[in-house]
């Protein structure tokens, strides 16, 4: 079967359907498809996602990027008719040394000056929003006003639901095996199971699974798979309705409220490598052995502190991939030397925060040549040819490991700049 498209996005996670939603929307573009190889759309790493939307950000573009996200999924009912299911009942960020708590003061001018609405959170306040919270553990805390959480994958379906009221054709079972190009290297469309489908751009959306097409081109992306593992409790009959995301950067630990229990997640500082280019053709993230250590581990961190968490039933392990890269950025933009082909991957922990700016940037760029921001610390070259897969492994297992770390990560040296 031969097919043809303006754009092709391959991976129906929640950045390939934002930025369906989000190029459809602009009106320039022609046809638009998206292609997921499994049954259900944002069935791996979206489904597994916290689905945490926080404003605190140490980098302006970021800042404006989780703003940008916040408006709009707070907006997209009321404008598209789909519910992105988004929870805006603000963060608590818990410190338990002075040092961090210094480091958390310090934050609150710059978050003001980008109009976050943020407080020192004294201990009435903290017994309101979070009353499991043992205060006599705490050095202090802050309060992020806004700040807000989703179940990813309703968030993702209500893109792609969006989308295809503009017209956008979704695919699901749908496996792309490799890209085709014309003479002059260009990248001309994709081939699947079913055929090719002709293109003028081919967008890379599918996580861990990027390098095997963007290998296909030449081209090898600075990011690799880290295993996520999270867990949900039982219900808790005293969590109120309004219940904050929680964060504990100093036990790496982080909850918020699902189905009336808490899911929290553990940053391991062993982190586990994962690349689905080693593991067999249909590996997906529920292959992966639930995390029942880890998560103990974490129960144990955060009992202490929040009592219910360690004393509730286990509901659901649930374990995924977040993808990294050794400076913490995404990898976003087009691929060099293969005019018409784009990646963005690495979500870095933060796909769903930033996932409406991703689809906009992308968006902008490929109808107008600008994505509307300085991207130049996320281009996808940024680290020359990657020559050295173990190093570059190590890199983002480390950037994985130190995600709340005060000293910030080493730098790292993966590839030779060309």
């Amino acid at each position: 079967m031969k097919d043809n498209a303006d754009i092709v996005i391959v991976g129906g996670g929640i950045w390939g359907l934002s930025t369906a939603y989000h190029v459809a929307r602009t009106g320039k573009a022609g046809r638009i498809v998206v292609l997921e190889r499994n049954d259900e759309l944002a069935d791996e790493t979206t489904r597994q996602a916290a689905g945490q939307i926080g404003q605190l950000r140490s980098h302006p573009v970021m800042a404006r990027a989780v703003g940008y996200t916040l408006d709009l999924l707070t907006r997209f009912k009321d404008e598209t008719g789909h519910d992105p299911g988004i929870r805006t009942t603000g963060s608590l960020h818990l410190a338990l040394n002075e040092r961090r708590m210094a480091a958390f003061e310090a934050q609150i001018d710059a978050a003001r000056a980008h109009n976050i609405d943020i407080e020192v959170a004294d201990d009435a306040l903290i017994h309101r929003v979070a009353p499991s919270i043992d205060t006599s553990q705490l050095t202090g805390a802050i309060f992020v006003h806004g700040d807000g959480y989703v179940d990813a994958r309703q968030t993702a379906l209500a893109f792609a639901a969006a989308a295809r009221d503009l017209g956008v054709d979704v695919r699901t079972g749908q496996h792309v095996n490799g890209l085709t190009f014309d003479a002059d290297g260009r990248t001309a469309g994709v081939t699947t199971d079913e055929g090719s489908i002709d293109a003028n751009h081919v967008v890379i959306t599918a996580g861990p699974w990027t390098p095997l097409l963007a290998e296909a081109a030449g081209f090898t992306p600075p990011s690799h798979g880290i295993r996520l593992q999270q867990a949900r409790t039982a219900p808790d009959p005293a969590m109120p309705d309004d219940h904050p995301v929680v964060r504990i950067p100093d036990h790496s630990c982080y909850l918020r409220p699902e189905h009336g229990g808490y899911l929290f997640g553990y940053f391991d500082p062993e982190p586990t490598a994962l690349d689905p280019r080693g593991l067999s053709a249909d590996f997906r993230t529920s292959d992966i052995a639930p995390p029942i250590d880890i998560v103990e581990e974490s129960r144990r961190l955060l009992g202490p502190i929040m009592p219910p968490v360690a004393s509730l039933p286990i509901d659901e392990y649930r374990q995924g991939m977040v993808t990294c890269t050794p400076d913490g950025w995404y990898v976003l933009g087009p691929v060099p030397n293969r005019g018409g082909l784009w990646v963005a991957t690495a979500c870095a922990a933060m796909g769903i925060a930033g996932s409406g700016a991703v689809g906009n940037w992308l968006a902008q760029w490929m109808t107008t040549g600008d994505p509307g921001d300085d991207l130049s610390m996320m281009v996808p070259d940024r680290f020359g040819t990657i020559n050295d897969a173990d190093a570059l492994r190590e890199a983002c297992r480390q950037t994985c490991a130190s995600y709340y770390s005060l000293d910030g990560g080493a730098t790292y040296s993966v590839g030779a700049r060309t």
